[in-house]
This record gives C-alpha cells, sequence and structure tokens, in this order.
C-alpha cells in the first residue's frame, strides 16, 4: 500500500514539475513578447498556449493596459500634429493683415493727397478690426479646449435667443437684399442651457451663412421627442466636404478673403456638445442645413 502512495507522489510531484516547466518557458515568452512590443512599438497582442486562469486573466489585463497605452499614444500624435497645424494656420493668419496694414501704412507716408489717405486709412482700420477678430476667437477656441471653465445652467427661451440673434444681423441681410425666415411652432420654449454660449452657437452660424451663401437664411424650431433647431442655407461652395466642416481650421476659402478663420464651426460644435446637445450638417440639392437637437424636458 505504501508503495502505492509513493509511486502516486511521485507521478503527483513529476506533472508538477513538468507543469512549472511549462509555466516558466510560457512565463518567458510571454515576457519576450513583452519587450518586443515595447521597443518596436509593434501591436503584438500577448497570447499564451497554458490553460492556467491566473495566467490568462494576467495577460488579459496586460492587453486591455498596451491597447489603452496605444489609444492614448495616438490621440496624443494626433493632437501634436493638430497643433502643429493650428500654429502654422495661426501664424498665417495673423501675419496677412498685419503686413497688409503695415504695407498701407508705407503708402500713406509717401501720399500727398487727403483723399487718398483717409481711404487707406480705412484700410488700415478694417485689417486691424480683421486681425482683432481672430485674437478673440483663437483666444476663446483656446479657452475652449481648455476645457476648464465651469458652464452655469439655468432656465431660458430659446426662440428669445434666438430672435434677439437675428435682429443683430437683420441690418447685414438687409443691405444685401437678404432675409432671414424664422418659423417656430411655440413662442417660448424654455430648456435648462446657457444663454451666453446658445448666443455664441446662433451668432456664428448665422455669421457663417451671411459670409458663405448669398440666399436668404432659414431659421426653425420644432418641439417633439427633442428640441430641434435647423439653420438652411443655399451652398455657394460646391466643393464643400461636409465630414469636415467642423474640423478647427477648415475652410473652402483658402485664400480667406471673407474673413473665415475656420473656427466659427469648431466653436459652435464644441459649444453645442458641452451643453449636451448635437449638431449635424447635410449637403443637399445645393442647400447646407445644420441640425441641432436638444433634450427635451
Amino acid at each position: 500500500m505504501k508503495d502505492i502512495i509513493i509511486i502516486i507522489l511521485v507521478i503527483l510531484l513529476l506533472i508538477a514539475i513538468f507543469y512549472l516547466v511549462l509555466l516558466k518557458r510560457g512565463i518567458r515568452k510571454l515576457n519576450k513578447n513583452l519587450t518586443q512590443k515595447i521597443k518596436q512599438n509593434s501591436n503584438i497582442i500577448l497570447t499564451t498556449d497554458l490553460t492556467d486562469k491566473d495566467l490568462s486573466n494576467l495577460i488579459n489585463n496586460i492587453n486591455a493596459t498596451l491597447i489603452k497605452y496605444n489609444n492614448i499614444k495616438n490621440e496624443f500624435e494626433n493632437k501634436n500634429k493638430n497643433l502643429e497645424r493650428m500654429i502654422i494656420n495661426i501664424s498665417h493668419d495673423l501675419r496677412t493683415p498685419l503686413t497688409s496694414a503695415l504695407g498701407y501704412i508705407d503708402i500713406i507716408q509717401k501720399e500727398s493727397l487727403e483723399e487718398e489717405k483717409s481711404k487707406n486709412l480705412k484700410i488700415i482700420e478694417e485689417r486691424l478690426k480683421r486681425l482683432a477678430d481672430l485674437i478673440n476667437s483663437f483666444f476663446e477656441f483656446s479657452k475652449i479646449i481648455s476645457n476648464n471653465e465651469f458652464i452655469k445652467y439655468e432656465k431660458v427661451n430659446l426662440v428669445a435667443i434666438l430672435e434677439k440673434t437675428i435682429s443683430n444681423h437683420y441690418e447685414d441681410f438687409s443691405k444685401e437684399n437678404r432675409v432671414i425666415n424664422f418659423k417656430t411652432t411655440k413662442r417660448k420654449i424654455f430648456i435648462h442651457s446657457n444663454e451666453m454660449m446658445l448666443e455664441r452657437i446662433f451668432d456664428n452660424l448665422i455669421r457663417n451663412a451671411y459670409k458663405h451663401s448669398e440666399s436668404d437664411l432659414d431659421i426653425s424650431i420644432k418641439v417633439a421627442n427633442s428640441i430641434q433647431i435647423t439653420f438652411s442655407n443655399d451652398l455657394l461652395y460646391n466643393n464643400l466636404d461636409i465630414k469636415k466642416i467642423f474640423n478647427e481650421f477648415y475652410t473652402v476659402d483658402i485664400s480667406r478673403t471673407k474673413g473665415n478663420t475656420g473656427l466659427g464651426l469648431a466653436i459652435v460644435k464644441e459649444f453645442i456638445e458641452q451643453l449636451n446637445g448635437i449638431i449635424k450638417a447635410k449637403k443637399d440639392n445645393h442647400k447646407l442645413t445644420f441640425i441641432i437637437n436638444f433634450q427635451n424636458e
């Protein structure tokens, strides 16, 4: 009986030793693959031939950590590329009106006619205002992406905010024989939001329609399962890439002759998302439509 017990114990010991050898070999292979992944920055997923539950759980956790690390790394690289592009665009945008203004100052210094001086001073004023607008846009956008500001919510009337914003652009549209058509299903539509941010959203969308279209602007609010606000106007640029329309600094007007920084719609999207809303852009039959949805409380 003792001999049988000894034989069984020896067999169990040999099995344990064999399993430990396999386990050590598996850990060595795992360590080699992990070292290779770190050195070569490869996308290798760690695996094992062993069926040990604890080792499998460890590998799964390592793989999850590696995937998270790769996602963070890729996001950082994309943001770094965007930052480089942003700096180049900012430099170009700020230099253009400044160089132009300095050029006209040089012309004024050489002119003798008061009429010409007055005309060129007006141009300088416009260029410097453009420069101020650019600086304000960049400053505003930098505050947005830092995302450090606390948003104060209050009960506001969307219809009143829209009517106020529309009135600010009435004169600009009127002098070009264009109108802003505003339709709403109710005179008062209340929502818990931030009035300043909503004004900025609506202002940017109306400005975008004014600068990049020659048609009337149609604005509407509908209330159903959600509060839907639409802005629609004729397209001026047929080559508009609807997928890039909310990207920072995207602009079809390459020369930026219409004073477009490419930040207006990026700010709109960021503000709407911070207010827990959704915005989509649609291009159809030479029409550009922005559709905003907020939750109906």
